[in-house]
């Protein structure tokens, strides 16, 4: 199937390398595998802006959603490599859904073409006020004290706030209860009703309740301190090394798209992310600019991969 796909894309690619100083002629289609509305979505069509912007061609979002993300991206998977199909591509997609899908139509990294990250954002321990712990080390200590009693909630199992639990306890030797829940409002909600005592989700998702006095922030998971909230500590200053699990939503496309077409949308990307308008847009959806080369893209999947499937081996999960 392999060489019967990969005879199939040769006439494309070569089409692609002949046309590439043309490019692009014609409309481009970017993937959202996720419904209207959400965060990736804003993603998606902040990233379409400013293709759109740069490149003088129509970008029109395409939200194929469904199965975990698995439906667009594999749609991507196996369209040509010419540029004129694109993705909105995040760790979810590329990194967790192959791994806990048994058949879900491509391989995360090998597949695509690494064209450009766009944002980043980050995630934030968070406990219920009730609890007798103020930072890090105060829950690892209370954690150690009560194996199995503290229980955390996700938007669901193999999602990035489960997988921050499961490296949160590798890093840490403490054992938590992870509580799966279909999205993270129902577990913030019964963070705040109580129900539950630690969650590990989004700034954007949990600032609100953090400001409001219903939940308490105990440290940021990006490996350095979040310029929207530079007062709150990191996991990892506060004794935990090596506690990263990168967010990040990124533009990829097919595996073989030619390196001057992919230069050429990682340059719009880059150039578009020093907009203040747009730095301002992402910040109001929790998150921050987040450029990079395509060999720099490139090294951080290839690297999260690994890392990603050590947390769903640590986690016992397995392909369904």
């Amino acid at each position: 199937m392999l060489a019967a796909a990969a005879l199939v894309a040769a006439p494309a690619i070569r089409q692609a390398r002949a046309q590439g100083s043309a490019w692009p002629n014609r409309p481009i289609r970017l993937v959202v595998p996720y419904p209207p509305g959400g965060a990736s979505d804003i993603s998606g069509r902040l990233q379409a802006e400013v293709l759109q912007q740069a490149l003088g061609q129509p970008v029109v979002v395409d939200n194929r959603s469904g199965a975990g993300g698995t439906i667009g991206t594999a749609f991507v998977a196996q369209s040509p490599p010419d540029g004129y199909t694109i993705m909105m591509a995040s760790p979810s997609s590329h990194l967790g859904a192959p791994l806990l899908f048994r058949t879900p139509g491509y391989e995360g990294t090998d597949d695509f073409t690494a064209i450009a990250t766009f944002a980043t954002g980050t995630a934030v321990v968070c406990v219920h006020p009730s609890l007798p712990i103020r930072n890090i080390q105060e829950l690892i200590a209370y954690a150690k004290a009560n194996p199995g009693k503290l229980n955390y909630g996700s938007a669901g199992a193999g999602g990035a706030n489960h997988m921050l639990g499961v490296l949160f306890m590798l890093r840490t030797g403490t054992e938590l209860t992870h509580v799966p829940y279909r999205g993270a409002a129902p577990a913030l909600a019964d963070l705040i009703g109580g129900n539950i005592q630690i969650v590990f989700d989004s700034f954007s998702g949990v600032i609100g309740a953090i400001r409001a006095g219903q939940v308490r922030a105990l440290g940021v998971t990006h490996h350095e301190r979040w310029p929207l909230a530079p007062e709150m500590p990191t996991v990892q200053e506060q004794g935990v090394a090596n506690y990263n699990l990168p967010s990040f939503s990124a533009v990829m496309g097919p595996a073989g798209i030619p390196a001057e077409i992919v230069a050429r949308m990682n340059q719009a990307i880059n150039d578009g992310l020093k907009d203040a308008g747009l730095v301002q847009r992402l910040s109001a959806n929790g998150n921050v600019p987040f450029p990079s080369s395509p060999a720099e893209f490139a090294a951080l999947m290839r690297s999260e991969r690994t890392k990603w499937r050590e947390l769903v081996n640590a986690a016992g999960l397995k392909p369904e």
